[in-house]
């Protein structure tokens, strides 16, 4: 019923915007999560470009993610699978980002790539959480199903036009509310530093 009610809500977006506004309203509610952001990809990199209640800060720092890095949504990208932190603290390879994730507010994370039937990759979509916690085995498998039909419906909302050229003008957008335009954040960018 729930799965039902998320694909009718995203059906109805006409725009690619609006479907990756929606993917993440729903993806949210469906974890019952505090945050959540998409990222879509250019190049080999992941860009932000929607966000909940994420702090400036955060954003700054996450603006750009690589396959390498040590993040959640860094490791869906590498592994192209959901990845779940249920405890930021106690996992290793998050180690670099436990500051970060203390000052956002969040304790926990799933990241989940999002990929069409044939395998074309739409991007990852995460939840933060303020709390340890572990996503059910029926919200798991509603996220991979919800997944597949949301990469197809908002890649064929792209039609002809280029996901990289959306993604730079959504995430550029997104932080010219944010960060404000031009921002020169000194953590605005990758995460080099941290990883």
């Amino acid at each position: 019923m729930l799965l039902t009610h998320m694909r009718q809500r995203l059906l109805l977006a006409s725009t690619f915007e609006h479907a990756i506004h929606v993917i993440l309203d729903d993806v949210i509610a469906l974890h019952g999560a505090e945050f959540g952001n998409v990222q879509l990809p250019i190049g080999d990199e992941l860009a932000i470009v929607a966000q909940r209640g994420l702090s400036a800060e955060f954003l700054a720092l996450f603006r750009r993610v690589r396959a390498s890095d040590g993040c959640a949504c860094g490791r869906a990208l590498r592994l192209g699978e959901m990845v779940v932190i249920p405890d930021v603290e106690k996992d290793p390879e998050f180690a670099a980002f436990l500051t970060d994730a203390k000052r956002a507010g969040f304790r926990a994370v799933q990241s989940t790539p999002f990929r069409t039937a044939d395998g074309r990759l739409l991007g990852v979509v995460s939840t933060h959480f303020a709390q340890v916690h572990q996503p059910t085995p029926i919200e798991t498998q509603a996220l991979k199903t919800y997944g597949t039909i949301a990469a197809e419906h908002a890649l064929r909302l792209v039609g002809g036009a280029d996901l990289t050229a959306k993604a730079e003008d959504m995430s550029e957008a997104l932080y010219a509310r944010i960060i404000g335009p031009g921002s020169t954040h000194p953590a605005a960018g990758r995460l080099d530093a941290a990883t």
